[in-house]
C-alpha cells in the first residue's frame, strides 16, 4: 500500500510540475509571439499584399544613395533580411545570384538588413555588387512603412505610376529567376 502511495503522490507532483512548464511557455509564447517581445515595434502588422499601392519611405543606403519608393525602378525586388536569422543566411546567397543575373541588379534590388550595424557587414559585403543596400534596426523606416516584420520577406513591385505590390512576403526566388 505505501508503494502506490507513493507511486500517486510522485504521479501528482509530476502532474502539477508539468503544469507549471506549460503554464510558463504559454506566457512567453503571449509575450514573444511571432512578432517579437510585446510592445516592439511592428507587433500585429499586416503584410502588404499583392495589388496594394507601396506606401512612401525614405532611407538611405550603405553607398549614401537616397532610397526612396519613388527611386525604385520598374519590376524592383525589395529584399529583408537579417543576420540573427537562420533562414535568411541560407537564403543569402541565392539572393545574391539572383539579384546579380537580374538585368540592372543592383538598381533594380533594394537589400534591407535589419540588425545592429556591426552585425549586418557580412550581409552588407555580400549584396552591396549586386543590391542597394540599406541597414536599419528592427522595425525601422523602410521596415515599419512596408509592414515587415518577419524575415526574410520578399516583395516585387511594378512601377505603373502608384508602385504596386505585385508579389507579396516571401517571393519564390527561383520561380522568379525562370525566364519570363
Amino acid at each position: 500500500m505505501a508503494a502506490l502511495t507513493s507511486a500517486v503522490v510522485l504521479v501528482g507532483i509530476l502532474c502539477v510540475l508539468d503544469l507549471l512548464l506549460t503554464i510558463g511557455v504559454i506566457k512567453k509564447l503571449r509575450e514573444y509571439g511571432p512578432a517579437g517581445p510585446a510592445g516592439a515595434p511592428g507587433r500585429g502588422m499586416t503584410p502588404l499584399r499583392p495589388g496594394e499601392e507601396l506606401p512612401a519611405f525614405t532611407a538611405v543606403a550603405v553607398d549614401g544613395a537616397p532610397v526612396s519608393r519613388s527611386s525604385l525602378p520598374d519590376e524592383a525586388l525589395i529584399a529583408f533580411l537579417s543576420p540573427s536569422c537562420e533562414p535568411c543566411r541560407a537564403e543569402l546567397p541565392e539572393l545574391v545570384a539572383y539579384a546579380g543575373a537580374e538585368p540592372g541588379g543592383l538598381d533594380r534590388t533594394l537589400a534591407v538588413v535589419v540588425g545592429e550595424p556591426g552585425e549586418c557587414e557580412g550581409f552588407v559585403r555580400e549584396l552591396s555588387p549586386v543590391a542597394r543596400v540599406v541597414v536599419e534596426p528592427k522595425g525601422g523606416p523602410v521596415c515599419a512603412a512596408l509592414r515587415v516584420d518577419a524575415f526574410p520577406a520578399t516583395l516585387r513591385v511594378r512601377s505603373d505610376g502608384d508602385r504596386t505590390v505585385v508579389t507579396g512576403h516571401v517571393v519564390d526566388l527561383a520561380r522568379e529567376a525562370s525566364p519570363r
